[in-house]
């Protein structure tokens, strides 16, 4: 009985020295982030049985339980992703709005307005080499104002791509550390409690950069992780690694792909969601968004201005030549087309109404029969060629399609993303602009045909008059004599007579007849006029919006964007913060807890001595008895 007492006695401050070891261990890393408070459970010793009776043999440690929910868990790694990604899209609209509000930005409005002001100068004295001069200057510090803003947007795509690789990196570290602590937990068996704090602590970091979700394996093999929609990051005792790739057809446009083995598959910002689904969204939208309402204002602007120039005289007499780069100059029209370094296609977008003309980034594929055009907004249509079978029109855009892409191959289309980088002056002589307005006028015309002046020689004043079955042009004087003999209808390309050189597209009728009056006449400003009107015209956005309204709206949607993020972060934030508590109530340490039973265990712990003692006495009292 002696021993059995014994063997009680040490069991129980075995016991008691364990909850008092592990007791001591919580109030340690009361302050350990990520430390999940530990509990011995205590077990009933089966009993023995003595002339029919039961007797109790003391306790033991059944497991050393570790405070854990998973849901709570799990609930806590979902609200980090949601307010990392909140938090950093909120930083980086906020910072997209400042941007826009700042001296830099909001010199664009007030360059265009100082233009505007200088063509109403000009208009007052038309022929004043000094008010030219003046035109010219402020058009030159609109552009450098316009490249220097759109450098400076472009850049912080360079700084994104730069914070980019440094979260990927950390990814991959945080894999190979998963990893690392799995391989542990593989090595032998048991709870783990540490090993999975440690583990737990770290998916709630990675979770902070992408969308995690954590399954076991079977058989004690460690756990899966996943990021996204699927992507397996960790399996067991192997981690996969993140890596940065070419874009695909945008080579510059690096896309985020997972190696897979031998293979890459490539993640999108809608799989990955957190910290790095943030930095895709601001490179792949929000700064795209600004370069091209920017590019969108410098087209319709330079579009504009250089259309009017056409329409008049300069101080020389001849018809204006462009002010501002030609938004569809054959260098310009290819460079809103991107496609991969391997491509055969040869398209190019030309721009012919800037007030149907959109932001944002086409799609375009051939499938062999059509041209499949997928919008900004995700929708896919369809296009009908004109009759050529080589071009078609959308949103403002005339789509030439020299060479088709091959089947499959994907095209971008940016009709107005760099504009705002490419535009410049296209002349240093005051001489240049044309104050003067022409008469090109197609008043007795019934049909669709356009005419347009394109050069201004000896012949200043004629018609251009249709024939009766609608198969002929001739061009005569003012008086009805015939200049030029009837010729097909419509022409080839531009028609030249005594200098004077006109275009005459498709579309007129029988007996059609159309006007031109070049006479230079000293004083005229009516083609000044009309450039007045552009500050006030509402030539974007289906004829709502003037050149202004596009930069202004472009600033309030930013800012309301900025607006709409900042409450959202604040509501993940809370919901995280919730999680937070959530987590310290289960697995927190609470202090005066341990230590109530540090003095508890300590007592049970001197008891269990004195059981020890007692058998120790009785034994010595039965050798005694010898």
């Amino acid at each position: 009985m002696a021993s059995d007492l014994l063997n009680v006695g040490a069991q129980s401050v075995l016991t008691a020295q364990r909850q008092l070891n592990t007791t001591g261990h919580n109030i340690s890393n009361a302050n350990t982030e990520g430390y999940s408070r530990q509990s011995v459970i205590q077990g009933v010793n089966d009993p023995r049985q003595y002339g029919g009776q039961s007797y109790g043999m003391g306790v033991h440690v059944e497991n050393v339980r570790r405070s854990w929910d998973q849901f709570a868990v799990k609930e806590l790694n979902l609200s980090t992703t949601n307010a990392a990604n909140k938090g950093d899209t909120e930083a980086n609209l906020d910072m997209l709005s400042n941007m826009l509000s700042s001296v830099a930005s909001k010199k664009i409005p007030e360059n265009l307005n100082e233009w505007f002001d200088s063509v109403k100068t000009l208009a007052d004295t038309p022929n004043d080499v000094g008010a030219r001069k003046v035109v010219l200057e402020k058009a030159g510090l609109l552009t450098k104002t316009l490249n220097e803003f759109h450098e400076t947007v472009r850049q912080q795509s360079d700084s994104t791509n730069k914070k980019l690789d440094m979260g990927i990196e950390r990814v991959n570290q945080l894999a190979i550390e998963i990893r690392d602590v799995q391989r542990l937990m593989m090595r032998t068996p048991g709870p783990h409690n540490d090993l999975r704090d440690q583990h737990e602590k770290l998916i709630n970091e990675l979770s902070g950069y992408t969308k995690v979700t954590v399954t076991p394996r079977s058989n004690a093999e460690g756990f899966n992780v996943h990021i996204g929609n699927g992507h397996t990051l960790v399996s067991g005792s192997e981690a996969s690694q993140l890596k940065m790739v070419d874009g695909l057809p945008d080579a510059h446009q690096r896309r985020l792909a997972i190696v897979e083995g031998k293979s890459l598959k490539p993640i999108t910002s809608s799989d990955i969601d957190g910290k790095i689904g943030a930095m895709l969204d601001m490179r792949d939208e929000h700064i795209p968004a600004i370069m091209d309402e920017l590019g969108r204002l410098a087209t319709a602007f330079s579009y504009k201005v250089n259309s009017l120039q056409e329409q008049g005289l300069d101080l020389n007499g001849n018809v204006g030549q462009d002010i501002f780069t030609d938004v569809n100059s054959e260098l310009v029209a290819k460079s809103r087309v991107t496609a991969s370094g391997q491509s055969k296609a040869d398209v190019a977008v030309f721009i012919d109404d800037t007030s149907a003309l959109k932001g944002g980034e086409y799609g375009l594929k051939y499938d062999g029969s059509d041209y499949v055009v997928t919008k900004p907004n995700g929708e896919t249509v369809k296009m009908v060629t004109d009759s050529s079978g080589n071009a078609f029109y959308l949103d403002g855009m005339r789509v030439e399609v020299r060479n088709p892409p091959e089947l499959g191959e994907k095209l971008l289309l940016r009709p107005t993303r760099n504009f705002a980088a490419q535009i410049q002056m296209e002349t240093k002589d005051p001489k240049d602009i044309a104050a003067q307005s022409y008469e090109a006028s197609t008043t007795f015309a019934k049909g669709t045909a356009g005419f347009k002046i394109l050069a201004a020689g000896q012949l200043r004043e004629f018609e251009v008059v249709v024939s009766p079955k609608g198969e002929q042009f001739a061009v005569t004087d003012p008086k009805g004599n015939i200049l030029m003999q009837p010729q097909p209808y419509p022409p080839e390309g531009p028609v030249t007579i005594n200098g004077t050189t006109f275009e005459l597209t498709a579309g007129a009728v029988a007996n059609d007849k159309f006007t031109a009056n070049l006479v230079p006449s000293e004083g005229d400003n009516g083609n000044l006029r009309k450039l007045q009107d552009l500050q006030t015209g509402k030539i974007l956005n289906d004829g709502e919006s003037t050149i202004l309204d596009l930069y202004h709206n472009l600033n309030t949607n930013t800012g309301l964007k900025s607006s709409t993020a900042n409450r959202l972060s604040d509501i993940a934030t809370l919901e995280k913060q919730s999680a937070q508590e959530r987590i310290a109530s289960i697995s927190g340490v609470n202090l005066d807890e341990e230590a109530a039973n540090m003095m508890k265990f300590q007592q049970a712990y001197m008891a269990s001595s004195r059981i020890m003692q007692a058998a120790n006495d009785t034994f010595n009292t039965i050798l005694a008895l010898r």
